[in-house]
């Protein structure tokens, strides 16, 4: 199955010329000329890779690659016309001259996909596909929501560690606010009731009073 890269810019004439660099056996290309745009797509798709024009004037740049990192962890590649100006560190992207020829960036999508990280996770008899945002426990299979999928990925990327009530909100729902929690006990009790045997009595995705969850196991 060929992997997918999402090239986004305001500009249609750059999104097209990229794509055609792109061989069609090796990659399925989605084009996006908007933020909204360009998260639509990768909430449909999952795409394996994002190319970005960070010199496309209408997008928030900052804000766009955060969401579109959070989604199921694309390799980032961003154009940028200053290089020294764009920081895509925090999200593990690639920054590039917006001068980069096509066939560098080709070929720099391509190492950077042979070297992504797994896109299946295993801990405690938990199996997370990445790439179909699914979870799978002895039998019993399930489609996550978004938000069900980043908590799950966090607790899995972190097994046996306590995670916080603020990390969680800020990591996953991006605010500093701790007055009304809710949304995050509501989303931990639809996480359990995929994952446990009883939820009402959690042996995987436990609570730490006063801290936190854990994850068991390793």
């Amino acid at each position: 199955m060929p992997a997918t890269v999402l090239i986004v810019a305001n500009d249609k004439e750059v999104t097209a010329n990229l794509a055609t660099f792109f061989n069609k056996k090796e990659y399925s290309i989605l084009t996006a000329h908007s933020g909204r745009q360009a998260l639509a797509q990768a909430k449909a798709r999952l795409p394996d890779a994002v190319v970005l024009d960070t010199t496309s004037p209408r997008l928030s740049i900052k804000r766009l690659v955060r969401s579109l990192h959070r989604g199921s962890h694309p390799v980032m590649i961003l154009l940028a016309q200053n290089v020294n100006r764009v920081d895509g560190g925090s999200n593990g992207a690639v920054v590039l001259p917006k001068t980069t020829t096509p066939k560098k960036l080709t070929q720099r999508v391509r190492t950077a996909l042979d070297n992504r990280p797994p896109r299946e996770l295993k801990v405690s008899g938990l199996t997370l596909s990445v790439e179909r945002r699914r979870i799978t426990r002895g039998g019993r299979s399930h489609k996550l929501t978004p938000k069900e999928f980043e908590l799950l990925r966090l607790f899995m990327a972190n097994p046996g560690q306590i995670v916080s009530r603020k990390t969680l909100m800020q990591k996953i729902w991006d605010t500093d606010y701790l007055g009304d929690t809710r949304t995050l006990d509501v989303h931990m009790r639809w996480l359990r009731e995929k994952i446990e045997d009883d939820p009402n009595k959690p042996r995987l995705l436990v609570t730490v009073r006063g801290e936190g969850y854990r994850l068991e196991g390793k």
